[in-house]
This record gives structure tokens, sequence and C-alpha cells, in this order.
């Protein structure tokens, strides 16, 4: 879900780690709009803050709204980080029905002394306990999204 706070800490990221500058329609192409779909709902889920579809690819953007601790169903979604109220990283993931997928990590640069990668892979591997505990019982495994071992930006993911 797009928001101009996200931008913000995304757009700072992209120039800081890969000196290109972003667009919002960047980031809404790359983070915000996935194929990731639930192929067992059938029908609509309605919450009373939101409602679910079947589409088989998301081709529209979300609004920005609070889906609770366990969404009702599987896909993309955001985990912020905040510090003070300050979102300072982003952690993009699928949640599927085995597996939590740590598919992309942002990070304002102002915070990288803070390590927040090794945060926000923490986090996530408690938040996927609390899932497979709470709600979801064949939640097993956790990935660290992609891993190039001869690319400097995501071998970091060899000292796990």
């Amino acid at each position: 879900m797009y928001t101009e706070e996200f931008f913000e800490v995304y757009r700072a990221y992209e120039m800081a780690v890969h000196k290109k500058e972003r667009t919002p329609s960047t980031v809404k192409t790359f983070l915000c709009n996935s194929p990731v779909y639930d192929p067992e709902m059938e029908e609509p889920i309605k919450y009373e803050h939101a409602v679910y579809t079947t589409t088989k690819l998301d081709k529209c953007f979300r609004e920005f709204e609070d889906e609770g601790v366990f969404p009702p169903c599987q896909g993309t979604y955001h985990m912020y980080h905040r510090i003070d109220g300050v979102l300072v990283a982003i952690g993009v993931i699928d949640i599927l029905k085995t597996f939590l997928n740590s598919c992309y990590f942002i990070q304002h640069p102002d915070y990288m002394f803070l390590h927040m990668g090794v945060v926000g892979a923490i986090r996530e591997v408690e938040y996927m306990r609390m899932i497979r505990n709470d709600h979801n019982p064949d939640l097993r495994y956790y990935q660290l999204g992609e891993m190039v071992p001869n690319c400097p930006k995501v071998n970091y993911k060899l000292h796990y």
C-alpha cells in the first residue's frame, strides 16, 4: 500500500544505496502491486475495515489501512519499523501458506548505523512464529528473499 511516508523512506534509501532517483510510480509498481494472492479465497472476505477480493493479480493499488496483526489472506504486506513515531524502515514480506518470504528491506540512510536489516529479520521471524502459533500451524519456513553471493548489496545474508 502506497503512502507518501513510505515513498520518502524508499526514495532516500534508493539514492543512498543504489544511487538512483525514484518516482512514486516506481515504488507503486515495484513494491505495492503484488501478484501474490490467495487461490483458496472464493468469496470476498468482509471485515469492518476492509473487503478482500479474489483477483488473481492485484491490478489496482490499495489504499493504506491497518490490516491488523494477522491479515485475513495470503499476500504481500509491508511491515513498518518506527522509532519514536518516525518511520525508519520497511520490510516487504510475502505471507503464504507454508512460508514467510522477506522480499525487500528498506531503511532510511540516517538510521543505517542501527543495522535495521538485522532487526527486521529478527522481527519477521518473531512475527512468523506468532502467526504459526496463533493462526496458521502450516507456516514453517522463513526465506530471506533472493540471494546472490557475489553481490555486496545482498550477500550480507551469508552472515545469518
